[in-house]
């Protein structure tokens, strides 16, 4: 086996050009694994964390009926605790099942604004501030004045919807909306802070305001429209779901609250799911491609080498060994060609890990509600440069066996001939 492997070494040096150009293709075809790779992490990641802080949390519970009227942000079927004891005394017996970190309460509502030239319409989210900032950390995204108290009539808008509505931090706002006996109000409250964030959501529709003065306004005390249980690692989420489903039956005899997996039910987040099974085949593909160059110059070589391969059978080299030399030059040039691809596209997706990519442009006028944040960040992994350096030698290998069964089955004298 050494002699093979030093007769396939000598063998790729004696066409350079055309070992060479093989090996550029494949580090081609793996600097473009790498990257793509990082970058839809990149983009999985970011979109999967903003979906959990700001739609699903790792486990919801909600009415049964809200689910079916969420888009119309109803006001009618709300969490109010067990047999209607209010959503505090719930969320702290749930907080009791194992291994739930934290529970947070919104209450989520519409609402407007009169500007001297229309309605501008906006989302309110009523929160409680301790916890929201615990869990997704929005205080950093507040560039100036500071984050709403409980008890008080105050709101945090983002950068956009306050240039929509020409306020700014100091400034009072009266907002209309509907309560949830379905009368028209009016409220004022004062601006204390501005957001500014690349989530279309978070800049341009929504506002914060305590949720005691949410619940008020709204004539529901005690209510929310849903509560967001948090896990150690979201991941995970799925094995705690039956444990907080059982202790929902045993406590909500009416069955009325339902539970929703952070990826189960969202639409985008299941596409997801089956797009990395499909980028998958992408990458594949991509690497397959770039094995054509390789089988090309494999065949060429069995053609210019044929009577030194019918001389080698000839002097009793076995079939199966001659397979192996051929394969052995395919596995060199991909180990070659993958080494080479899983370092530079390593460099890049590093680069661009630091940098971002600005997809600001191609996202305008993309819905709020979609998670997408106009810079994103590529993944830089140890297990992505792996994966795709074994991806590579492992296809090109199996490409190699097609040009090298062609040198095996050559017969001794008529390759002589």
């Amino acid at each position: 086996m050494k002699f093979l492997w030093n007769l396939a070494k000598k063998n790729l040096s004696r066409s350079r050009a055309r070992t060479i150009i093989s090996i550029i293709a494949i580090a081609i075809a793996i600097i473009s694994v790498v990257f793509l790779r990082g970058m839809i992490s990149g983009l999985l990641t970011s979109t999967f964390e903003n979906h959990i802080k700001y739609v699903a949390g790792h486990i919801r519970i909600i009415d049964q009926e809200y689910k079916l009227k969420e888009h119309l942000v109803s006001l009618n079927y709300t969490v109010n605790g067990f047999e209607d004891q209010g959503y505090e005394a719930m969320a702290e017996s749930v907080k009791q099942v194992e291994g739930v970190e934290q529970v947070i309460p919104r209450l989520k509502f519409g609402a407007m604004v009169s500007t001297e030239e229309k309605l501008v319409g906006m989302m309110g989210w009523g929160v409680d501030p301790v916890e929201e900032i615990k869990f997704t950390g929005m205080d950093k995204q507040i560039t100036e004045g500071r984050m709403v108290e409980p008890g008080e009539r105050e709101i945090v808008m983002g950068a956009g919807l306050l240039d929509k509505i020409g306020r700014q931090v100091g400034d009072k706002v009266t907002f209309l909306y509907t309560t949830a006996f379905d009368s028209f109000r009016a409220s004022t409250f004062q601006i204390v802070g501005k957001m500014q964030s690349s989530l279309e959501l978070l800049n341009d529709t929504l506002f914060y305001l305590p949720l005691d003065q949410a619940q008020t306004i709204l004539e529901m005390p005690g209510e929310v429209t849903e509560l967001l249980i948090i896990t150690p690692d979201y991941r995970q989420a799925d094995s705690l779901l039956p444990r907080i489903n059982e202790f929902l039956a045993s406590r909500d005899q009416a069955g009325k609250y339902m539970t929703q997996l952070w990826n189960k039910g969202y639409g985008m987040i299941e596409f997801f799911d089956i797009a990395v099974v499909m980028y998958n085949f992408i990458y594949v593909f991509i690497i397959i491609l770039a094995c054509f160059v390789l089988i090309n110059t494999l065949i060429m070589i069995v053609n210019e080498r044929t009577r030194e391969i019918g001389m080698m059978s000839a002097l009793g080299l076995k079939a199966r060994e001659i397979l192996y030399l051929f394969a052995m030059e395919g596995v060199i040039i991909g180990a070659l060609g993958s080494g080479i691809g899983v370092i530079i596209g390593g460099i890049i997706t590093k680069i661009f890990s630091v940098v971002g990519i600005d997809y600001t442009q191609a996202m305008e006028g993309m819905s709020a509600e979609l998670m997408f944040e106009s810079v994103f960040y590529t993944v830089f992994s140890l297990e992505n440069l792996i994966f795709a350096f074994i991806l590579g030698v492992v296809v090109v290998t199996i490409a190699c066996i097609i040009p090298a069964r062609m040198a095996a089955r050559l017969e001794p004298n008529e390759a002589l001939r």
